[in-house]
């Protein structure tokens, strides 16, 4: 398990401010699906086990936000000093196409980018363009805002994590095992 500095992310996402809503809504830029269960799920892209464990979880993932059983919200975590930088680029490409399939397939490319260590934002960019991967600059306050209160409220200490939210329940998952268990369980019983 990565452990957070909160010093480290009070650097990479310091100044961020602004309204984590509109019009009374949680801002929906990494969030999708309609389900009554919420799934917050937080990941670095230099975190080895997110890594390891982001194949098996993506089919997971795309059948509980497709038929209906999840809310989901990805959440960069700081725990690199590129973080910041690839998770610009994850929210730039969601602000160019917003849907589950292109947050997989962007989340998918910028995995692959640490893994190979791509550092230089100019290579980063050119990678997720050769993917097909459109990028709309947007403003980032409104979604670190969001990012930081569920940090906070969800006490995340190491990545990867999972805090599903079912009524007045709320659980937190740590380790990419208990990850997938969890997010198995929850299709288990109430997928469709």
């Amino acid at each position: 398990f990565v452990f957070i500095s909160w010093a480290v992310f009070l650097i990479l996402y310091s100044g961020v401010s602004g309204p984590a809503t509109a019009g009374g809504e949680e801002n929906p830029l990494s969030s999708f699906g309609s389900g009554a269960i919420k799934v917050r799920l937080y990941t670095d892209y230099f975190c080895p086990p997110c890594r390891g464990m982001e194949p098996e979880l993506e089919p997971i993932l795309l059948e509980l936000v497709k038929d209906g059983t999840i809310h989901l919200t990805f959440i960069d975590v700081p725990t690199s000093q590129y973080t910041a930088l690839y998770a610009q680029y994850f929210l730039y490409a969601l602000g160019e196409k917003k849907d589950i399939d292109s947050a997989i397939h962007a989340r998918r490319t910028l995995f692959e980018a640490a893994e190979k260590k791509v550092s230089d934002k100019n290579q980063l960019v050119n990678l997720l363009v050769e993917k097909g991967i459109g990028l709309n600059p947007i403003d980032l306050n409104p979604v670190h805002t969001l990012w930081n209160r569920y940090l906070q409220e969800d006490q995340i200490r190491s990545t990867p994590s999972c805090v599903i939210v079912h009524g007045d329940q709320k659980a937190t998952h740590v380790g990419s095992l208990e990850v997938i268990k969890a997010l198995e369980i929850v299709k288990d019983i109430f997928g469709k």
